[in-house]
């Protein structure tokens, strides 16, 4: 008889001073991002929910499954949702696909990480959406992380843009942890939301 892996569930909350979505602004102000999930060997499904600054909703949801599996030294991640929003104004593109790739290299504390998340209808008024992320992250100590990440995202319907941030995250205790990050990009002279930024974010994982 085939046996099933074990069902390990999981809840996460993530709370920033600004939303921040592929290297721009989505939320001008303090953002929260509750995730209920279960874990099933490799696989993590799951959802989430958080608000958003947009004259047509409040808030994006998302039902997602993950996969992640180690290989040596390499960690590959595949992974695809169904997001929408909330609160949408009748007669908006409410809805989309997101499909999300990664690897990541570790070496001692230095680990390489590329990812890309493509949609090939997204959100609103942009139709094929393509951001790929990478750069390098190295552990100072077991609790203290500094990373670097330049991002491009092409988009259909939505200017192109080059994305970039910084900063440190701290492991508080078990399941807690703070982000300090500077974000900025190439086009923050035709929007708010391209802006620079600095934003502190706490995850507590349990």
């Amino acid at each position: 008889m085939l046996a099933l892996p074990p069902l390990d569930p999981g809840v996460e909350m993530t709370v920033s001073s600004r939303g921040m979505s592929k290297g721009i602004e989505q939320a001008d102000e303090p953002q929260v991002i509750p995730k209920l999930y279960v874990q099933v060997g490799d696989l993590q499904l799951g959802g989430q929910w958080k608000n958003v600054t947009s004259a047509t909703a409040d808030g994006e949801a998302a039902a997602f499954v993950n996969w992640g599996r180690k290989f040596g030294a390499f960690q590959l991640a595949l992974g695809a949702a169904c997001k929408f929003q909330t609160g949408a104004t009748p007669g908006t593109d409410s809805d989309s696909l997101e499909f999300t790739g990664g690897v990541t290299h570790k070496t001692g504390k230095l680990s390489l990480r590329l990812s890309a998340i493509y949609s090939p209808d997204d959100l609103g008024g942009t139709k094929r959406s393509l951001f790929v992320e990478g750069g390098p992250s190295f552990d100072v100590t077991k609790t203290l992380r500094f990373s670097a990440y330049v991002g491009r995202r092409t988009r259909h319907g939505a200017p192109d843009y080059t994305a970039a941030n910084f900063g440190a995250t701290k492991t508080l205790f078990r399941g807690f942890s703070l982000d300090l990050r500077y974000y900025q990009t190439n086009r923050a002279k035709i929007g708010d939301i391209y802006r620079r930024r600095l934003v502190l974010a706490g995850r507590w994982a349990f």
